[in-house]
């Protein structure tokens, strides 16, 4: 049993660094179609509303840059703990545990009240669509357009993805860990049993 579990372990501890990295390049990704669009638009297609959007939005990509970054240096912290190949888990360990999986439980809930709120913002028409895209591309055919329009929600609505991983991935952290208390309790109890004898 102690063989599976520890298998386990070490792929669950990859697993968790991988979700943090994952983060960080969603975060790389977020503002991609909107910058692309928005950015080459003229002041007269821009308004005040827009311009404040795109200043929230990237201030928040910003944000979560960082919060991608954090992840993975606390992530880091599995692996300086020996968390990953430990077959008797230390205090350090319950600790490094707990603080990964805290961090990435705080990240999910903000990162995902923060991408909801502007994703509501994004589409409740503060962009009018339809004069963004005529302003792109004002003589279809005739020349290449100004910028690349994209009014879809992809890098809103992947964040269920990627923090969903995140979220379980944190999980199965915490549930390796009461896995491996239980495994060692019982071994105790069998050394015991043995010296009892």
């Amino acid at each position: 049993m102690y063989r599976k579990q520890m298998a386990l372990q070490r792929v669950l501890c990859i697993l968790f660094i991988c979700a943090c990295a994952l983060v960080f390049v969603y975060a790389l990704g977020f503002m991609t179609d909107a910058y692309d669009m928005i950015n080459p638009l003229d002041k007269r297609t821009k308004t005040a509303e827009m311009s404040q959007l795109m200043t929230d939005m990237d201030l928040f990509d910003k944000d979560l840059v960082r919060v991608g970054i954090g992840l993975v240096v606390v992530s880091l912290c599995l692996l300086l703990t020996n968390t990953q190949s430990r077959r008797k888990y230390y205090i350090s360990n319950y600790i490094a545990t707990g603080v990964t999986a805290a961090a990435a439980i705080a990240a999910t809930i903000w990162a995902h009240q923060n991408i909801t709120a502007l994703r509501a913002r994004y589409f409740s028409g503060i962009i009018d669509f339809e004069a963004v895209e005529k302003a792109l591309d004002p003589h279809p055919g005739r020349r290449p357009p100004l910028g690349v329009f994209s009014d879809s929600a992809f890098w809103f609505d992947v964040h269920y993805v990627v923090f969903g991983i995140l979220l379980i991935a944190a999980v199965l952290l915490i549930l390796n860990a009461i896995w491996k208390s239980t495994l060692m309790k019982r071994e105790q109890e069998l050394l015991k049993a043995d010296k009892g004898v």
